[in-house]
């Protein structure tokens, strides 16, 4: 078994923070709202404290929330919002702590010793926390107060559900004495293992289905029952239930010889080529640490302009960070130091330093489904387009949700996804949308869909009633000069979203059908499937399968 290392660390976390950036994000525009939800995919994702204490819970549907709270504010997910509005926290706390580490935006971890004995004890280093962040949230809400919580303990598991249990119980914080980490965790159910260590959930069900209800019962355990069960995924449940972690915060920067640096021959300040010379030297990086069997999970990465300016930042990803994962941090960084503090010149100098490394367990690649060996290849293309063409020229689609087959996708830049676990990450059990088309979906959707006249067998327009019903079946579609014969169809399907809102509100029906054309003896007979919207009193095909 490794060498269990635990190390005090302290947790500042702001349960929601996505919520309360949007607040704060109103409030800069002179409006407040107390009752605000994030949603994405038509789910609420986060909520603000007073919208959860009216009844709106995370995964709720927009009406259900809305029928609970009705004065809920609805804002769009927006990671860059986040990003942006936390930085300010994260500057603050830099001021007592230099190096602190973000894995998401709402929750920063420190190490606690050098701080711990510098301020007098944990206790007076929590208050001190606690202070800091509370007049860093008061600036973004103009005063009012935001709900948040400060933990220290042994272990990153058991110092966030400290800090999270203080978020909860309106106390400033909660201070675990040394020692009495297990103690504390193991009356804790196994879904803090999900909700807190990242553990994936279909394992922590399977825990419940075998009767390890508590964290306790995993410590209980042998080891290497729960490897012999679980594999290396055993290992890491036990090591955590026992309140030990495998890569302890630092506590000072990383030495440069262990770092990967790039000098610049001329000072840029364009973000676009800062990051596409960062993927360079990270997959420089990462295929020297896959040589030595190794992955990093902890990353330093340090910036450094002209002037003498400097930003340094410390990155986690449990999983490993892959060489688009860490290019994609180094984005975040640049774009949150111009947006807080400003460049007065250009970068002259990047620096990666892998602080926390893992073993590499290997990765099996699926025959159906998850990541296969096409995932790669492609990924690996689009990689090398986006490095001749740039960075906003390769676009990859995006599941975004959404009835229409237009709004389901969407076309984002290539650099700014991690197509190596593109595969695994995309959305398949949230994309079964109540009135969504069914299964499979069309092949082509039109940017811009194509009028149509759709007739019924005595050539009149087919309409759809205000009750969704046909006047008549359709029997023809002319688009353009071509006719088409329907051969079949099905339908009609109504779409009624945002009736609240007059600017963006939507009426219409689609169905699909199946059509024919005929044309010269000589010409083979074209059959296609279609979908066909009438919206305003006009039919529009907007999608063709096959």
């Amino acid at each position: 078994m490794d060498k269990q290392i635990t190390t005090r660390v302290a947790v500042i976390s702001c349960t929601d923070w996505q919520a309360v950036a949007a607040q704060c994000e109103l409030n800069s525009r002179k409006q407040w709202f107390d009752a605000v939800a994030v949603l994405h995919a038509q789910r609420v994702v986060a909520r603000t404290a007073y919208a959860a204490s009216q009844g709106v819970q995370i995964g709720m549907r927009r009406r259900e929330a809305q029928s609970v709270c009705p004065e809920l504010h609805i804002a769009t997910n927006n990671p860059e919002r986040d990003r942006l509005m936390f930085e300010s926290v994260v500057r603050a706390v830099s001021e007592l702590v230099p190096l602190v580490e973000v894995s998401t935006p709402g929750v920063i971890l420190l190490a606690t010793r050098g701080p711990s004995r510098y301020v007098g004890g944990d206790e007076i280093l929590a208050q001190r926390l606690h202070g800091i962040t509370y007049d860093a949230l008061a600036l973004l809400a103009d005063g009012r107060p935001i709900a948040f919580g400060v933990g220290i303990a042994d272990g990153r598991l058991t110092a966030l559900v400290a800090a999270h249990a203080a978020h909860a119980s309106a106390d400033r914080y909660v201070v675990v004495e040394p020692g009495e980490s297990a103690r504390c965790l193991a009356q804790l159910p196994v879904s803090v293992l999900a909700d807190f260590a990242e553990i994936d959930r279909d394992v922590v069900s399977l825990l419940h289905r075998l009767g390890l209800s508590c964290l306790g019962d995993l410590v209980a355990m042998k080891p290497s029952d729960l490897v012999g069960r679980f594999g290396p995924v055993g290992l890491e449940v036990h090591r955590l239930s026992c309140g030990f972690d495998r890569h302890p915060p630092i506590t000072i920067a990383p030495p440069p010889e262990r770092a990967s640096t790039h000098r610049f021959e001329l000072s840029v300040e364009d973000i676009n080529v800062v990051v596409a010379t960062a993927r360079q030297v990270a997959d420089e990086l990462v295929t020297h640490l896959s040589n030595q069997g190794v992955s990093c999970v902890r990353l330093h990465v340090c910036m450094q302009t002209d002037h003498g300016e400097q930003s340094d930042r410390l990155w986690y990803q449990p999983e490993g960070l892959t060489a688009a994962a860490m290019a994609e941090r180094v984005r975040w960084q640049m774009e949150a130091w111009i947006a807080t503090r400003g460049l007065t010149s250009g970068v002259v100098l990047l620096r990666y330093s892998p602080v926390g490394l893992r073993a590499r367990e290997g990765r099996q690649l699926g025959l159906w489904g998850g990541s296969t060996q096409a995932d790669e290849w492609a990924a690996r293309t689009v990689e090398r387009l986006t490095t001749m063409l740039g960075a906003d020229a390769v676009r990859v689609a995006q599941w975004r949700g959404g009835r229409d087959v237009s709004e389901a996708f969407a076309l984002t830049p290539a650099a700014v996804v991690d197509m190596e676990r593109r595969a695994e990450t995309v959305v398949v059990k949230e994309a079964a949308w109540s009135g969504a088309l069914p299964t499979p979906s069309p092949s082509i959707v039109y940017d811009e869909p194509l009028l149509a006249v759709v007739n019924d067998a005595s050539g009149c327009v087919v309409s759809v009633s205000g009750r969704h019903e046909l006047n008549a079946a359709p029997a023809q579609v002319v688009i353009g000069q071509h006719v088409y014969t329907v051969m079949s169809w099905a339908g009609p399907w109504p779409v009624e979203e945002r009736w609240w809102d007059p600017l963006r509100q939507r009426r219409a029906v689609r169905m699909q059908m199946v059509l024919e054309r005929h044309g010269d003896t000589s010409v083979r007979t074209a059959t296609h499937a279609v979908v066909m919207v009438l919206e305003h009193g006009e039919w529009w095909m907007t999608a063709r399968y096959g």
